[in-house]
């Protein structure tokens, strides 16, 4: 009997249909295994470790700056206004609150509408879904990829609230410009906190995450202002807004943050990173920006400022082979109580240069600032304010380097006269500092520069009080605080404390001080050197800006290379370098360029603060002195004398008398003749 073929085609049809089903069944029972066993497994899933900003703040806790992988802050949903809230569910997952992770019916209405359009205008995943992508997952787009994507938003769904998920998810949602979640997007375009956005605000940030090149006002006003209208639309249309207020949203206008905003302690914050926060980090830079520490430093906002207006408008003599305008320049500011840094600057434009000359291995001579230290050693050896140095020719063969030495004063001159010691600082005598350097010993000259704070490496020779060797400006500014504050020296921090994402706090410094020098000899320093403001002094150019105490001295290196000036009240201390990075000679002295430099800074800085003197310790004696002899006057001196300050016990022992000055009148002296007879005489 002959088959029949149709019957057989059947057949074998109905056969490969069994099969398939078979197969399909067993795919799908092995797909809804592989699901459930993921979904089961995910008991306990680890939080996400995202990167967080790491802020750093001034001194009054406004934000100094931010740096970041990825720009990210937590904060919870309380602070999350509403209208951000709303109108992310609006526009991104309509039946958030309905839906257990996936919507099916959300899949099935994009499915037809990218057909419809034929290209992918609405995407299907949940909030919940996206939320498992950016914690959890790579970005590859695979199968598997997938399977696991729906047993973590299952399980995200099983494991927190509706509430939970979206505060979640505006914490890590991308908005553009390396901003993650919606407190990092207000800082980004509208320089505030998430809490203070408007609806306006809140409608243009949501919806940008659909696509952040392309819907950021920066780069494309007119298309986030069509995504803004589309998001207050569909929160009409959901019930969250009032027709009125979608109106007032959309003429309401916006002021985004500017792209192009100054950026202040770029040489503070790169130093402060490289070294001081170092064991924070171990050299890995890239880590500890994911950390998200809120670091407060020391610098004070308007200081800062000032700092760096006034070095970067120094007066531009060349420009070098790179591009870098010459001279440059450094400033630092540290208060001497505490150490703590206020200003520091390292040159007139970090994006012009990135060489700190504020601080090591940046080290340049700086000429006669260096002389306080010799002169603070001469004192401790016994020396007063009123030693006397002759200022004339001098030559020496220095015992410690070998060398021929002939110094000179300023201009190759002599005063050609003795100089007390407060002179000698007044008009920056080279040849009395030299001699008050060789009286004690040089060695006992590095012994107080590097007990009061200098750690480069200096040698004792004769030129040592002309600064002819080499230290970092922030070296020579801590230097000047112990006579600033009493003889104690406080080791200069940049931070005060770090804390944690969590509020934790990591690390509180405490100033280290050490009285390195007597109180006494601090005061009488500080006394001589508030004279080189006085007419005649080496800084009396700006006098006039001089409103409270302060003290200072002025150096100029060899040739004219260098410029410095350092000075200082009871509550701070400013550095200041001026120099071409090749060392060639800037021509002028510390005078003409460092003085007027150092005033204008000065001025701004000491604006606000309260006027302080110098606390007077005990055991000192003003004694009136003898300009001709030295010694204590005598009531029968007929010079006019002046009074200086003494260590107890160091003052002259004799009068003028008795050393023989022609100026004493005789002890039983009468006018001759007698004022009873001189109109008979006359």
């Amino acid at each position: 009997m002959k088959r029949n073929p149709k019957k057989i085609w059947f057949r074998r049809i109905l056969r490969l249909l069994a099969i398939l089903f078979l197969l399909l069944s067993l795919c799908g029972a092995a797909f809804l295994f592989y699901f459930a066993y993921l979904v089961l497994s995910i008991d306990d899933l680890p939080e996400a470790q995202q990167a967080l900003t790491t802020r750093f703040f001034y001194d009054d806790g406004e934000v100094l700056a931010e740096r970041y992988v990825e720009n990210r802050y937590k904060i919870p949903l309380e602070e999350i206004p509403l209208a951000v809230q709303w109108g992310t569910i609006a526009i991104e997952d309509r039946h958030f609150r309905k839906h257990y992770g996936i919507d099916i019916g959300g899949i099935c209405r994009a499915l037809l509408r990218n057909l419809r359009e034929r290209r992918i205008v609405q995407g299907g995943s949940t909030i919940t879904q996206q939320l498992a992508k950016n914690l959890f997952l790579s970005p590859e787009r695979t199968w598997k990829r997938k399977i696991e994507e729906a047993a973590l938003t299952i399980h995200l769904e099983r494991t927190y609230t509706k509430d939970e998920i979206l505060e979640k998810y505006l914490n890590t949602i991308y908005y553009g410009h390396a901003a993650y979640g919606i407190e990092a997007a207000a800082r980004t375009f509208f320089a505030k906190r998430a809490k203070e956005l408007t609806l306006a605000e809140s409608a243009l940030l949501v919806g940008i995450p659909r696509g952040p090149r392309y819907y950021s006002p920066f780069y494309n006003e007119e298309a986030a202002f069509r995504r803004q209208a589309l998001v207050l639309e569909r929160m009409e249309e959901d019930g969250y807004i009032t027709a009125k207020e979608k109106e007032k949203a959309l003429a309401e206008p916006l002021k985004f943050r500017s792209l192009s905003e100054e950026e202040h302690g770029l040489y503070y914050l790169e130093y402060l990173v490289s070294e001081d926060l170092k064991r924070f980090h171990e050299g890995d830079t890239d880590q500890f920006y994911r950390s998200g520490l809120q670091i407060y430093t020391t610098l004070n906002r308007e200081m800062q400022k000032a700092a760096e207006e006034v070095i970067a408008n120094l007066p531009v003599q060349k420009t070098d082979e790179s591009g870098v305008r010459q001279p440059q320049g450094a400033l630092i500011a540290l208060d001497p109580q505490s150490g703590e840094i206020k200003a520091m600057t390292g040159g007139r434009s970090f994006e012009e240069t990135m060489l700190n000359r504020a601080v090591p291995p940046t080290r340049r001579s700086p000429g006669s600032a260096f002389k306080p230290f010799v002169y603070a050693a001469a004192l401790e050896n016994g020396l007063t304010a009123d030693s006397r140095f002759s200022c004339e020719p001098l030559s020496i063969e220095d015992p410690w380097s070998g060398e021929l030495y002939e110094p000179t004063d300023f201009g190759n001159h002599f005063h050609w006269r003795e100089l007390t010691m407060r002179e000698a600082i007044k008009v920056s005598c080279n040849v009395a500092a030299i001699k008050a350097n060789l009286l004690i010993g040089p060695e006992k000259s590095v012994e107080m520069a590097k007990k009061l704070g200098i750690k480069s490496n200096i040698q004792p020779y004769a030129s040592l009080p002309l600064g002819t060797f080499i230290v970092s400006l922030l070296e020579m500014t801590s230097a000047y605080a112990p006579f600033a504050n009493g003889g104690i020296r406080a080791e200069p921090i940049f931070i005060k404390k770090i804390v944690s994402p969590n509020g934790e706090i990591l690390f509180k410094n405490k100033t280290q001080k050490e009285q390195v020098l007597d109180p006494r000899i601090a005061y009488i320093m500080t006394d001589m050197l508030k004279d080189v403001f006085a007419p005649g002094g080496t800084a009396a150019a700006i006098r006039d800006l001089i409103n409270r105490p302060t003290a200072a001295k002025t150096g100029t290196s060899d040739s004219y290379r260098n410029v410095y000036m350092v000075g200082y009240t009871p509550d701070l201390v400013i550095g200041l370098y001026i120099g071409n990075d090749d060392e060639q000679s800037l021509e002028v002295s510390s005078g003409s360029l460092a003085v007027p430099t150092w005033g204008e800074f000065y001025r701004a800085a000491v604006r606000g603060l309260p006027v302080q003197d110098f606390p007077r310790p005990q055991g000192l004696v003003d004694v009136s002195i003898c300009p001709e002899t030295g010694a204590v006057q005598s009531d029968h001196c007929t010079l006019e004398g002046y009074t200086e300050i003494f260590i107890e016990g160091t003052e002259p022992g004799t009068d003028c008398a008795e050393e023989g000055c022609p100026y004493v009148r005789p002890r039983f002296w009468w006018p001759w003749p007698p004022l009873w007879n001189r109109s008979r005489a006359e």
